[in-house]
């Protein structure tokens, strides 16, 4: 059986990471992906995180598996007007270019929907279309920058972005919810339309808790470090002999068990801790403390000891460790495949799993123009039209 998109057909004009996670998570989930890239060049990605010694982009191959590439010069009438065909018999049009390109090249919603209007046609922007800044390109450090996300993380003034690209991909999954949402409205109503999501807008989204404890107090975050400033109940990571280690809260109510299970039991009744008020103020002291008693026990033992106490804890990774926890693979997270050129590689699959339509992960993004050819004669182009579009340099 099928992914649970299977039939469903995206035109994929997106570059670089923000669009084209969200179309490779449709892809995953079975949709046929058309993904539409200059001749001769193809987007950026393909030249983003090379492998010079196995010739391969990463960030390619992670972000563009399964999909077909169609080469197209949208800057030429006949380019927009193989589009525009080809959009007759697709469900979705996805885009992230930036503002008012679409609409330049004369692919703006109201043309798509001309020729289809069931068509889904879901634009992705760093800071939204509307308002002062509507017109302007971004990227996923900005957006990081101007949510107020850098102003959380590290432990001094210095704003300090995350170590991946997190704008990205949360504008990717906050874009493809759109699509799916908008293809079931389109079950129920017959009518097709435009979806937006934003990396600014997603990010705020993903710090609604945070940002509406400011808009209701006013009061400014200070800044998380190891933790995070609104939750000061021994949510943290802990230096250990061998790393480090997070410990997910303990409830007042749990804290004698805490002190238990890490062989400091004289805690529970420590007057400087004994309340939860006490330990809030006092938390300083205490991670201090905890911190240095954590680093006379290696990770595993300490895990092993919170974990039958039923503490919430994780080992602290870096990706080789990653890479090698049985959990990401049981669960189906990381899976290995095999890559045509490279042989059996180990790729991020779809993080959703369906018990009837499975997602399926495919080994390879796609040669620029590899399926060229086969995308046109499918839509109804034959061989002596696709010729003279190579011929002129269309396709």
């Amino acid at each position: 059986m099928g992914g649970p998109l299977e039939g469903i057909r995206v035109l994929d004009f997106t570059i670089a990471q923000q669009g084209a996670y969200a179309t490779l998570l449709m892809a995953d989930m079975g949709a046929e992906v058309i993904k539409v890239e200059q001749p001769g060049r193809g987007e950026i990605g393909r030249v983003l995180g090379m492998d010079r010694k196995r010739g391969v982009s990463a960030y390619f191959l992670a972000i563009n598996r399964g999909k077909k590439s169609l080469t197209l010069d949208l800057k030429s009438e006949k380019g927009r007007e193989v589009a525009l065909r080809l959009a007759r018999g697709c469900d979705v049009v996805a885009h992230n270019f930036r503002p008012g390109v679409m609409e330049k090249l004369g692919l703006e919603y109201e043309a798509f929907k001309r020729v289809n209007p069931r068509i889904i046609y879901a634009g992705a922007s760093a800071f939204g279309t509307k308002g002062r800044l509507g017109w302007k390109p971004g990227n996923d450090i900005l957006a990081q920058a101007m949510s107020g996300l850098m102003s959380t993380t590290g432990a001094d003034e210095t704003p300090m972005p995350t170590g991946t690209a997190i704008a990205d991909h949360v504008g990717a999954v906050t874009l493809a919810l759109g699509i799916v949402t908008a293809l079931l409205a389109r079950e129920r109503t017959g009518q097709g339309q435009k979806v937006e999501a934003s990396l600014l807008g997603s990010l705020l989204a993903g710090q609604c808790w945070e940002l509406t404890h400011y808009l209701l107090t006013g009061e400014r975050q200070p800044k998380a470090g190891r933790g995070n400033a609104h939750l000061p109940l021994l949510w943290y990571t802990y230096r250990t002999a061998d790393g480090y280690m997070a410990v997910g809260g303990v409830y007042p109510h749990r804290w004698p068990d805490f002190c238990r299970a890490i062989d400091r039991p004289e805690l529970a009744t420590d007057e400087r801790f004994a309340g939860m008020g006490d330990r809030i103020r006092g938390r300083d002291e205490l991670n201090r403390l905890l911190d240095e008693h954590f680093s006379t026990r290696t990770t595993d033992e300490w895990i092993g000891r919170l974990e039958a106490a039923d503490i919430f804890c994780a080992p602290v990774y870096d990706y080789r460790q990653v890479s090698e926890e049985p959990q990401a693979y049981d669960n189906g997270y990381l899976i290995p495949v095999q890559h045509p050129q490279l042989g059996e590689i180990t790729v991020v699959n779809c993080p959703i799993q369906f018990s009837e339509t499975p997602a399926t992960a495919a080994a390879a993004a796609p040669p620029l123009g590899e399926h060229t050819s086969e995308v046109l004669d499918a839509f109804g182009y034959c061989a002596d039209e696709i010729e003279r579009l190579r011929e002129e340099g269309v396709v």
